[in-house]
């Protein structure tokens, strides 16, 4: 095994039993005895438990977010092509784990030094990145109009996903059911092409 494979395992172990026992759940011997190996090898890729949670942070918004790398448009319009991107987005971000993970972070980024900068590179921005590209090509090819294609992005990101997001982060009563999902992905979609347009009502 190489060492990015073993540092990969550890990362990818580490990552599962923080999601399921919480930060302060978490020791370094549990990793170990997950993992295998010597107390000599972990410390040497990760000097600390806080460490390893960055690191297992990365390596799990990388991994949930590494399909978004190869999407490709087609030859859909671009309402349908925005609808799939939410639709992909809601997929990852919706899912237990990631909603554990998220407030996992928001628990500790304010006692752990740049875990807050690193999932949000790593996560929210990735996905923002991709969806501001594909309303840049929309500009460029004339069928919308905005002046910055990255904040653009994050709002229409919000307005598909952010209500539910924050019922399943709040423990809320009453969640969101995959058609309702939709139809707010459908609906944001609908709204922010109609305010985008190039020719407006």
């Amino acid at each position: 095994m190489t060492a990015t494979d073993r540092r990969q395992l550890i990362t990818r172990a580490a990552g599962e039993l923080f999601i399921a026992r919480g930060y302060a759940g978490v020791s370094m011997e549990d990793v170990l005895t997950a993992v295998g190996g010597s107390k000599a090898t972990l410390y040497r890729y990760f000097t600390d438990k806080s460490a390893l949670f960055r690191a297992s942070v990365e390596a799990l918004c990388d991994e949930w977010s590494q399909p978004l790398h190869t999407f490709t448009p087609g030859s859909a319009n671009l309402t349908d092509t925005l609808v799939a991107l939410g639709e992909h987005f809601a997929g990852v971000v919706l899912t237990p784990e990631a909603i554990a993970l998220h407030r996992l972070v928001t628990s500790e980024a304010v006692r752990i030094p740049g875990l807050g900068e690193v999932f949000a590179e790593h996560g929210p921005n990735a996905g923002h990145a991709v969806l501001g590209r594909c309303l840049q090509q929309a500009h460029d090819d004339g069928l919308i109009r905005v002046e910055d294609p990255l904040r653009a992005a994050e709002q229409l990101y919000q307005a598909m996903l952010g209500h539910a997001q924050m019922r399943l982060l709040t423990d809320a009563p009453v969640k969101l059911t995959d058609a309702e999902v939709r139809a707010s992905i459908n609906e944001a979609v609908r709204v922010f092409l109609h305010g985008v347009s190039v020719d407006p009502v």
